[in-house]
C-alpha cells in the first residue's frame, strides 16, 4: 500500500507541475475544433494559477450546482439538469474547509477520490489477479492519455472509486456492501445505472446460476443501483414536473439516440485530428473488450460492453477518450500482456496522448 501513495503522489506532482508549465509556455489564440466553441469564452491565459487549472469546461456545471443547485432555462438551451448530483453536493458541503472555494475543494476531492480507487484497485488486483503485479494496472491507469481528469473537477475519480469499490466487494460476495457503493455511483453519473449488470452476474455467479434461489433477501439488496438513477430522475419531477426532463435536455446538448451531425463536422484540422482520436479511443476499446471476455472475467466485460453502448447509443463519439477512462479491466488487461514490444508502444502512445491532453485542457481547448 505504501508504494501505491507514493505513486500517486508521484504522478501528482508530475502531472500538475506539467500543467502548469503548458498554461504558461504557450501563446495560444481560441480553439477553433467545433463551431460551438464561443472564443469569448473559452481562451488561454497565462497565469501561474495552480488551482484554477483543475476548472475547465464541465468543471463549472458542477460548480454552479454546487453554488447555486439546479435549474431548467428554458427549450433548447443548456441546462445544469442532465449533471447527476452526488458529486457538486460533496463540493458544497466541504467547500466549508477551504473557506468557500469551489474549485479548490474539488480538486481536493478528486485528488482524494482518486487515491482510494487506486487502493482498491491494488487490493482487487493482488486478491483476484494474483497473476499479475497488482503495481502494473495502476500505472496503466494513470499514464492513460485522458487521465488528467482523475484529478480535475470532474466525476471521474468519484466514480472510479465507487465501481471500484463496488466491483470489489461484489467479488468477495458481500453484495450488500457492493450495491451500496453502487447506489452513489449510480447518484454520479448515467452510466452508474450499468453497475447492476455486472454485480448481479457475480450474485447469480454465486449461486451457480440457479435462478430458484434468487428468492431471497439478498436479491433485493439489487434493487439499490436502479434507485439511484430513479431518484434523481424523481427529483426532477418534483422540482420541474417532468420525470424524464435529464433525457429531454440532453438532446439539447447534442446527446441523444440518433447520430449527431454537428459532432462529426471535419471543417478544419483541430476537429479532424479529434474524430480520429474519437475512434481510436472506440477501436482500442472493443479490442480490449474482446480480450477481457475471453482472458478475464464475464462480469468486466459486460461491464464494459454495455458502458460503451451507453456511449455510443448518444449519437456522437465526443468524450469517449474520458468516458472510457474510468473502465478499470483496460488497465488489468494491459497488465497481462506479456509481448513487451506491445507494452512498450502503448506505454509511448499513451504518455504521448496524456501530455497533448494536458497541453489541451489547461489552455482551454476542447480535451473531453
Amino acid at each position: 500500500m505504501k508504494k501505491v501513495v507514493i505513486l500517486f503522489f508521484l504522478w501528482w506532482v508530475i502531472v500538475n507541475i506539467f500543467a502548469l508549465l503548458s498554461l504558461n509556455r504557450f501563446n495560444l489564440k481560441a480553439d477553433n475544433a467545433y463551431i460551438w466553441i464561443n472564443p469569448t469564452e473559452f481562451y488561454q491565459e497565462q497565469k501561474w494559477d495552480l488551482i484554477s487549472i483543475h476548472a475547465r469546461w464541465d468543471s463549472f456545471w458542477y460548480l454552479d450546482i454546487a453554488k447555486n443547485g439546479y435549474s431548467l432555462k428554458g427549450p433548447e438551451k443548456l441546462s445544469n439538469i442532465v449533471f447527476f448530483p452526488l458529486y457538486p453536493f460533496l463540493i458544497r458541503i466541504f467547500s466549508i474547509f477551504t473557506n468557500g472555494n469551489l474549485i479548490l475543494t474539488g480538486w481536493i476531492l478528486s485528488s482524494l477520490f482518486l487515491l482510494l480507487s487506486l487502493l482498491y484497485f491494488f487490493k482487487l488486483v493482488k486478491e483476484f489477479h494474483p497473476e499479475i503485479n497488482p503495481y502494473l494496472p495502476i500505472v496503466f491507469l494513470l499514464i492513460f492519455p485522458t487521465s488528467f481528469f482523475l484529478n480535475a473537477v470532474y466525476t471521474e475519480s468519484l466514480f472510479l472509486f465507487l465501481s471500484l469499490a463496488s466491483f470489489y466487494y461484489a467479488l468477495k460476495r458481500r453484495f450488500l456492501l457492493a450495491n451500496v457503493f453502487g447506489f452513489f455511483g449510480s447518484l454520479t453519473r448515467v452510466s452508474g445505472a450499468i453497475l447492476f449488470i455486472p454485480l448481479f452476474w457475480e450474485y447469480l455467479k454465486s449461486l451457480n446460476f440457479k435462478i430458484s434461489r434468487l428468492f431471497n433477501l439478498k436479491t433485493l439488496y439489487f434493487s439499490l443501483i436502479p434507485l439511484g438513477t430513479i431518484s434523481f430522475f424523481l427529483f426532477h419531477y418534483l422540482k420541474f414536473h417532468d420525470f424524464f426532463l435529464f433525457f429531454k435536455v440532453e438532446s439539447w446538448w447534442g446527446r441523444m439516440f440518433k447520430f449527431n451531425k454537428d459532432h462529426f463536422l471535419l471543417f478544419s484540422n483541430p476537429a479532424i485530428v479529434n474524430l480520429c482520436l474519437d475512434i481510436f479511443f472506440v477501436m482500442f476499446a472493443f479490442v480490449v473488450l474482446y480480450f477481457v471476455f475471453k482472458r478475464l472475467s464475464a462480469s468486466y466485460g459486460l461491464y464494459m460492453l454495455f458502458t460503451l453502448i451507453i456511449i455510443l447509443s448518444t449519437g456522437t463519439l465526443m468524450s469517449v477518450g474520458r468516458y472510457i477512462l474510468v473502465l478499470f479491466p483496460i488497465y488489468i488487461f494491459l497488465a497481462s500482456i506479456k509481448n513487451q514490444f506491445i507494452l512498450f508502444g502503448w506505454t509511448l502512445t499513451s504518455i504521448l496522448l496524456l501530455s497533448m491532453y494536458i497541453t489541451l485542457f489547461v489552455n482551454n481547448y476542447w480535451a473531453g
